[in-house]
């Protein structure tokens, strides 16, 4: 048979569990007078990330959209504290309402222009709210201002894709908008990966809105080459699909370079399109083709001898037609004498 417990100590229980009940109820209004009577931006900010943490948890704020608006109610003046402006400001980017958090992170940015995290919400803002040319360019100030979290890189490139949905620009010789709008950021700080992702999504576009011959095509072969190179030179490692994208790329510079005699990074590519196709087990090349592409390009330019090395080590993968026409291009002597005198 269980004991009963005395009736004091369940008075002391009961009374216990009450002012927990009590106190739980009032943990909102307790909250939010420490955060009306705060002082100085370290105690607003303190107050802030309390009532943060208490998003999306029962009796409080339901979700970020709700904080947001709560926050709008605050009286005294409390909620035109620039601190609480951007804490709105970020509940509603959080939200997706990009729209309403713009008119406020524009007011707490003008209390701290160099603050780059406020830079960096804003930017997010005018991307949600459609604002494409002025987002990025807020993103670069960020970046400028010595802030370039995980969360600008990734603003960014919602900043690529949806500029690029929206438009291509209409121009003769123009780069599409996106293409504008990420080179002024990749000048302040250059990324690999939005560099190729640059790259890829400009040569999708070449390939179906232009043609080689076109001025405006040109000028897109030509800078999704500059692209592709430098996401593949910079890259800590290699990137899957690196190999397909270079040689892309060179096939878009296929027309121009003949045109211009080889003056293009065609080459290039196709050098990185073999490097980064290699068999790590050392199988055969994933394009074996671009050692005839190279081979090619070699004989054009009088380089008789590589020409002939590259032909060759194509038809030790495998037969290849093309790869024995470039040998029955070269002269008998292959032209040794003049690869050595640099001609």
């Amino acid at each position: 048979m269980r004991r009963l417990l005395p009736l004091a100590l369940v008075g002391l229980v009961l009374g216990a569990v009450f002012a927990v009940g009590a106190q739980a109820a009032d943990k909102l209004p307790d909250l939010r007078r420490k955060l009306l009577e705060a002082q100085g931006d370290a105690r607003v900010g303190a107050a802030l990330d309390k009532l943060t943490a208490t998003i999306g948890k029962k009796d409080f704020f339901a979700d970020a959209s709700a904080f947001g608006d709560w926050l709008g109610t605050l009286p005294d003046g409390r909620a035109e504290h620039p601190l609480v402006k951007m804490r709105r400001g970020w509940a509603y980017v959080s939200a997706k309402r990009g729209v309403d958090a713009v008119p406020l992170l524009r007011d707490a940015l003008k209390d701290n222009p160099g603050d780059g995290l406020r830079r960096a919400y804003l930017g997010e803002a005018l991307r949600q709210a459609k604002s494409y040319s002025e987002a990025a360019a807020m993103l670069t100030a960020a970046v400028e201002c010595g802030h370039h979290g995980k969360h600008v890189h990734e603003s960014l490139l919602k900043t690529i894709f949806d500029s690029r949905r929206e438009k291509l620009s209409g121009h003769a010789d123009d780069l599409p908008e996106y293409v504008m709008l990420a080179e002024a950021y990749l000048a302040v700080r250059s990324e690999p990966d939005i560099h190729f992702v640059l790259a890829q999504l400009l040569l999708e576009d070449f390939n179906t809105y232009e043609k080689p011959e076109r001025t405006r095509g040109k000028h897109w072969a030509r800078v999704a080459g500059k692209h592709t190179l430098k996401a593949l030179r910079t890259a800590p490692t290699p990137p899957a699909g690196g190999a397909q994208l270079a040689l892309d790329a060179a096939k878009a510079l296929t027309f121009l370079d003949k045109v211009e005699s080889g003056a293009t990074d065609r080459w290039d590519l196709l050098v990185q399109a073999h490097a980064q196709g290699q068999d790590p087990t050392g199988g055969p090349p994933k394009f074996p083709q671009v050692l005839v592409y190279l081979a090619e390009a070699a004989a054009r330019e009088g380089r008789f001898a590589l020409a002939h090395d590259l032909a060759q080590k194509r038809l030790e993968i495998s037969n290849s037609p093309r790869a024995r026409r470039v040998l029955d291009t070269l002269p008998p002597d292959l032209g040794g004498e003049d690869e050595e005198d640099g001609n």
